[in-house]
């Protein structure tokens, strides 16, 4: 994705909060110019940004990543070439645009995004009969858009094919729309990552695979899933997923940090403070350290441990990769070295 990122000051631009909903809004007036801090193009995308993340943590790195013919593809080549990635895996759509995004940045930093994914959409069988994966020790599928979607079990059967540690995050329009799909390649998963609405969207469908799944009633002061059923137990979400196949589930809980399952232990971890700059990115950068940390022989806690300082990085800075940090300085941080 080419990501084109505005920060605002806040009080150039309205926010609108509604407490019983939990929603936030940002208002701008209609034919207002507003006066922007800062804006600057940057190479983005969770394909990309995994990449880009596990060359810093010093492994041999190549996108598998969807672009158009035009200039955009130049910046993407010369993204990948400035952070070390190899370019084997960069295809080209004959008939789409390389992706693009609008994101705008105010108050709380949470950026409103707008976005065209174009050839992120394009990727089909063909694509993925000239992808070997037989060198690979840890294969990520970051989420996938449009038609897409439609090859995450394929990719979880290559990689289990040729023996990787396959983890991956499928997003909420992946889940919505094509949760069989994503239970269909879970079973190869060794890492499953999702944040607290795609795990309620997953409710329903896990519900519907056993009739006699019962959820519990939280105890008190457990963490819980807010289902549309009502409150689960987290831990008893986490082992109805293991239980399809990932080895690893992982749920992000945003200020409340992220829970890791592994079918024995439940383990939490908090987030490190940071002073945020721009949270995109921020779970790419989590989730790539966290199956890169397991795939390394790292206990789960420390695994976590090492993925909260790198999203804290992150955070700290606008785009999507210039706070990802150099192995050294990760295992400095997060007090393992």
């Amino acid at each position: 994705m080419v990501d084109i990122i505005a920060i605002l000051e806040s009080h150039s631009i309205e926010q609108l909060s509604l407490s019983n909903a939990h929603q936030q809004y940002l208002l701008v007036e209609p034919g207002r110019k507003v006066e922007a801090q800062s804006i600057a193009t940057h190479i983005g995308g969770g394909g990309l940004n995994t990449a880009v993340s596990l060359s810093r943590l010093g492994c041999r790195s190549v996108p598998f990543v969807k672009t158009g013919k035009g200039a955009n593809r130049s910046h993407v080549i010369e993204h990948c070439e400035l952070n070390k990635l190899e370019l084997d895996g960069l295809m080209v759509a004959e008939n789409g645009k390389t992706g693009s995004a609008v994101m705008i940045a105010s108050h709380e930093k949470n950026a409103a995004i707008f976005t065209q994914r174009g050839a992120n959409t394009m990727l089909d069988e063909g694509d993925l009969a000239g992808i070997s994966l037989e060198t690979f020790d840890l294969v990520h599928a970051a989420p996938l858009s449009g038609d897409s979607a439609a090859m995450l079990p394929a990719i979880g059967e290559k990689a289990a094919d040729a023996g990787a540690f396959f983890s991956s995050n499928p997003g909420i329009r992946q889940i919505s729309t094509r949760a069989n799909s994503v239970l269909g390649a879970a079973r190869h998963m060794s890492l499953i990552s999702i944040n607290e609405v795609e795990a309620a969207a997953l409710v329903p469908c896990l519900s519907a695979l056993d009739s006699a799944l019962d959820w519990g009633v939280p105890k008190p002061g457990e963490p819980v899933l807010k289902s549309e059923g009502g409150p689960i137990p987290m831990r008893k979400f986490c082992e109805t997923l293991h239980g399809h196949g990932p080895g690893h589930v992982l749920i992000t809980a945003g200020a409340d940090g992220a829970y890791l399952f592994n079918g024995e232990d439940f383990v939490h971890q908090e987030i490190v403070p940071a002073e945020v700059a721009g949270t995109a990115g921020a779970g790419d950068s989590f989730v790539s350290t966290l199956a890169w940390g397991l795939k390394s022989g790292f206990d789960a806690d420390k695994a976590l441990l090492l993925a909260a300082h790198n999203a804290s990085s992150v955070v700290s800075h606008v785009n999507t990769t210039d706070g990802l940090l150099e192995k050294p300085d990760l295992l400095e941080r997060a007090g393992l070295a």
